[in-house]
Formats: structure tokens, C-alpha cells, sequence
């Protein structure tokens, strides 16, 4: 079954990750806007991972009265493994030179969001890790502690904010990047939003309504905070931004703005996850500091790369 706007929604998120990571590439723009907006696109795809997963688990156990952690996984994999697999070894193949054995291994094993010294072709698997830990996590949480599925998702939104404080306390801007903890509470989210959807279509008026369209607006905004004050950010504005994914995509659901529905933006959202893995050898938004092009085998492809794009 086709959800509306679903997938303009995930071209969106795609274009702020290629937008963040073609800032500083070589031969490029450099942008500090466009590089903010790269995690908040990671963001949006957790968002709405959180959302679609937990649907799809609660109609399991709607129709079966449990929750297969076999079909589950099994169907994940399937759908993960094989494109996250090829890209994985043909980047690493091709930059075996400069890969550490512990970067190989992180990549391998979806932990790499763990690993902040990778190299620049891996890097961006960090959020396979994170995906893959949730996958993890939440089916078992939803078949051993269903009745509280509720509490369980309140916590993990209440916990982001505290968490990140503490991840920064202990390592800096380190404890920001990657790990799971940091960006579970956008994950919490959307499911938050998948079990509360039977009670939220009493309000498809409100979320039907043009003047709605406010919320998008302001929330694509919150990443500007990050500028004026970092702590605000962290704490606030990303929790906020979280919450106006999630209304966003309860507006556009209800409306189903013709563009985001459009075919040229449901392809571009339907292959955002291969367009993600790949993207990585061309972009490199380090490469153009201080007019340097790096020696890495990966440096004239991404040079030639952008050069097709014609920046």
C-alpha cells in the first residue's frame, strides 16, 4: 500500500544530505547552511523510519497477535543487506590503502556509528548502524513489553535531550555525531506517532488545513538555531524538529501536495537509499579546504563526479 507523500518526503531528505556533503567539494560551493541541514536530513529518513517500522509491527500483531522476530529481520535484511553489501565491498576494494581493519570491521558489523576515526568513503554508514540497532531493539521492546509500548516511547523522546548533554560532557563534539543513544529520540518519534495514529485522526481537519503548512515552514527553520546557540539546539530545537517531522508528515498525508507526489520526486525518493550509499565517492565537502584535494584514491572521482554535475 502506497503512503502519500512518503517518498517526496525522503527525496527531501536525500537533497539536504547531497546538498550538506557538495558543500567543500572540490570544485563546488561552500555552504555552512547547507552543510546544517545534512544531519537534520538523516533526521527526517529516522523520523520516518521510526514511523513505517512501527506500522508494520503493529499490524503484524494485529492480524497474528504476535510479532515474528524472524520475518521481520529476515524482511529487513533483505531489503538492506544487498545494496549496503555491494557498496561496502567495492569501497572497500577500491580503498583497501587507507582503510584501518577496525573501519572495515565497524562497516561490516553496522556499528561504525561507534567509530568516529573512519575513513571518508565509510563514514556515511554510520546511520546504516544506527537503523540496524533500532531494528534491533524495538521489535523485541514492542513483543516482550507491548502494554507499554506508550512509556516506552515517551522515555526514549524524554531521554534525547539529557543524553545528548551527557554524550557531550564525556567526549565533546564526538558524543554528538553518531552513536544511537543521541538520535533515538527522533526514531521514538515517528513510532510515537505510528501508535498514537488511531487517535490522531481526530484531528484530520487541522491536519488538512492550508494554514498548516506554517508547521513545515517553521520547522525546515530549527536547523538555523544550531547557529546561534548550540546548547539550544541540542536540547530544543532538534526535539522540536523531531515533532515537526512528524506533523509534517501527518499534513502531507492528508493534503498530498501534487509535487511531492509528482514522478520525478517519488523516483528521486525511491532510490534516496542508493543515491546515499553512493554519493560518498563523489562528494567529499573537506576536499576544497584551503584549496586542497586529497590524495586518496578517491579524490580525482570525486573531482571527475562533480564535474559531470556541472558545479
Amino acid at each position: 500500500m502506497r503512503i502519500h507523500s512518503l517518498q517526496g518526503l525522503r527525496a527531501i531528505s536525500i537533497v539536504f544530505v547531497l546538498l550538506a556533503h557538495l558543500s567543500g567539494t572540490h570544485n563546488c560551493f561552500r555552504s555552512r547552511v547547507a552543510e546544517s541541514y545534512g544531519n537534520p536530513g538523516v533526521r527526517i529518513f529516522l523520523v520516518l523510519s521510526g514511523y513505517l517500522i512501527t506500522g508494520q509491527l503493529l499490524k503484524e500483531r494485529e492480524r497474528t497477535s504476535s510479532i515474528s522476530l524472524r520475518t521481520f529481520y529476515a524482511r529487513r535484511a533483505y531489503r538492506i543487506f544487498p545494496a549496503g553489501y555491494v557498496f561496502m565491498a567495492i569501497a572497500i576494494a577500491t580503498h583497501w590503502a587507507v582503510l584501518s581493519r577496525a573501519n572495515v570491521a565497524t562497516a561490516l558489523t553496522n556499528t561504525l556509528n561507534y567509530y568516529p576515526h573512519g575513513n571518508h568513503v565509510l563514514g556515511h554508514l554510520w546511520s546504516l548502524g544506527v537503523e540496524e540497532q533500532f531494528y534491533l531493539l524495538w521489535p523485541l521492546c514492542l513483543l516482550l513489553f507491548f502494554r507499554k509500548r506508550i512509556l516506552i516511547v515517551a522515555a526514549a523522546i524524554a531521554s534525547g535531550p539529557p543524553l545528548r548533554i551527557l554524550f557531550w560532557l564525556l567526549w565533546r563534539r564526538a558524543g554528538l555525531e553518531h552513536p544511537f543513544p543521541v538520535f533515538m529520540d527522533a526514531l521514538a518519534t515517528g513510532s510515537a506517532v505510528s501508535l498514537l495514529e488511531p487517535r490522531l485522526r481526530g484531528f484530520h481537519a487541522l491536519f488538512l488545513s492550508r494554514k498548516f503548512v506554517v508547521v513545515p515552514g517553521l520547522t525546515l527553520l530549527l536547523p538555523l538555531v544550531e547557529f546561534w546557540n548550540g546548547r539550544v539546539y541540542q536540547t530544543v530545537a532538534l526535539s522540536l524538529f523531531h515533532l515537526g517531522i512528524t506533523l509534517t508528515l501527518l499534513h502531507v498525508m492528508a493534503r498530498r501536495y501534487a509535487l511531492l507526489n509528482s514522478p520525478p520526486v517519488v523516483w528521486l525518493g525511491g532510490i534516496s537509499y542508493s543515491l546515499y550509499l553512493w554519493q560518498q565517492f563523489f562528494f567529499d565537502r573537506e576536499s576544497s579546504a584551503e584549496g586542497r584535494i586529497p590524495a586518496e584514491p578517491r579524490a580525482g572521482f570525486a573531482a571527475r563526479g562533480v564535474a559531470l554535475l556541472s558545479c
